[in-house]
């Protein structure tokens, strides 16, 4: 099994509330290989997520949060 161990970031062209955050961070994690989501205070239009490059891909990440309806990009590996 593939366990590359990578990282990706996706802004966020509004600023999430809290609420809609926890909401993108629960979809995010229903993907099979992620590690971890997170948002710096300092930058939160910018969403850091580490995952299995086995399990999943950066552009089905980037369409799990477009799906909720949020104007997103990836913006780097």
């Amino acid at each position: 099994m593939n366990e590359k161990i990578t990282d990706v970031i996706i802004h966020t062209k509004d600023q999430l509330s809290d609420e809609q955050f926890a909401e993108v961070t629960d979809q995010v994690y229903k993907t099979e290989g992620i590690v971890s989501l997170s948002r710096n205070i300092h930058t939160p239009r910018f969403l850091m997520v580490v995952y299995n490059a086995g399990r999943t891909r950066a552009n089905s990440i980037l369409t799990t949060v477009k799906g909720l309806g949020y104007d997103a990009s990836l913006v780097g590996i």
